[in-house]
């Protein structure tokens, strides 16, 4: 600190007399006090600072389907954040992103992974890496991401979307799998300068808004998302016989793939030709057969109660995320009258699966 010339010819005169030296010490500490409470205030700029309001929704809920659970599940984003400088409407050129988050939606201890994209029209990240600051670090401005609206007085409009990729849902127990902690957050800098990660609001530089919280939420509903059948063959069966005592017997099988934990009820149709029993046909002829859930014969399975799970005429099971294989058993009745024409006799049955 530099004493001006009217303090120096004081500090003189104060050297005549202690009496004079103590009065003037304490007018030359005024002095001294009055130019170090003028320094600082030099130093003081106006901020540059930010302040932001955010428009748009934080969270949001994707529901698979049975047509859609073997595929990726996006949930986009999209918010719109006004912000001002001082109060006035105005955004940086240079703008930084950065989201934090664990990657894993869970329900109870089961789990599926998911990756966080951005897309604000000129900048897309299709994989963002959590606490990653993507913008220049080094220095360098080459990777500085610009203002993705143009103009100083518009909005910033980034799309943040979570997406669970294919294959994930299948399988896994019903319910919702969900995280609330995933973070977004945008870093406007004052000038062509790197970014330097810091996203909490200063005076010296853009740093705009605080994280914003989002809320991903995907539900896996009871779900059977296929079936499949093999063929009921008979076999060569002689014209003109009435079947022997213990029938003629046959398998096929219905396979199909529920969600882990989901109740379902597997019916089978009375066929084409259906009369008071289903029948195969050839030409113009039929041959009685029927359709059951054991081996022994005794439990008959058709379409009673079609419509509902854990209705009287079906198979019921529960999910397990894997094919499951359901044994057909077939069967002409002893006494059956096979007819003189020789052919090949068919029938389709549709098999209804609820759950």
């Amino acid at each position: 600190m530099t004493i001006s010339t009217s303090s120096l010819s004081l500090l003189r005169r104060c050297r005549q007399g202690l009496i004079s030296l103590l009065t003037c010490g304490s007018i030359l500490s005024s002095l001294l006090m009055a130019s170090l409470v003028g320094a600082p205030l030099a130093l003081v700029s106006t901020p540059a600072m930010a302040t932001c309001t955010m428009a748009g929704s934080t969270s949001q809920t994707y529901t698979y389907t049975a047509a859609n659970i073997n595929s990726a599940a996006a949930l986009p984003f999209a918010n719109t954040w006004s912000c001002s400088n001082a109060g006035t409407k105005s955004n940086s050129a240079y703008v930084c992103y950065e989201s934090i988050f664990d990657g894993t939606v869970a329900n109870g201890s089961s789990t599926m992974a998911y990756t966080v994209g951005l897309n604000d029209t000129t900048n897309s990240i299709t994989s963002m890496t959590s606490a990653h600051l993507y913008g220049s670090t080094s220095g360098s401005n080459s990777n500085v991401l610009t203002n993705p609206v143009g103009g100083t007085t518009k909005s910033l409009a980034p799309t943040i979307t979570v997406t669970v990729p294919a294959g994930q849902a299948t399988g896994l127990p019903v319910g919702t799998y969900s995280d609330n902690t995933i973070q977004f957050m945008f870093d406007e800098q004052g000038n062509s300068g790197a970014c330097e990660g810091n996203f909490v609001s200063s005076t010296s530089n853009w740093d705009a808004i605080n994280p914003v919280t989002y809320t991903a939420n995907f539900v896996v509903p009871s779900v059977c998302t296929q079936v499949s059948t093999t063929t009921v063959n008979f076999g060569n069966i002689p014209a003109s016989i009435t079947v022997p005592g213990g029938g003629i017997s046959a398998t096929g099988a219905v396979a199909v793939q529920c969600n882990q934990g989901a109740p379902y009820t597997v019916y089978l149709g009375n066929g084409n030709n259906y009369t008071t029993t289903r029948r195969m046909k050839s030409g113009t002829n039929y041959l009685p057969y029927a359709l059951y859930q054991d081996s022994a014969h005794t439990i008959a399975w058709n379409a009673t109660n079609v419509g509902t799970v854990g209705g009287a005429g079906g198979v019921n099971g529960t999910g397990s995320g894997s094919n499951q294989t359901l044994t057909v058993y077939a069967w002409i009745p002893n006494g059956t009258a096979v007819p003189a024409t020789t052919g090949t006799y068919t029938d389709t049955v549709v098999v209804t699966v609820n759950y």
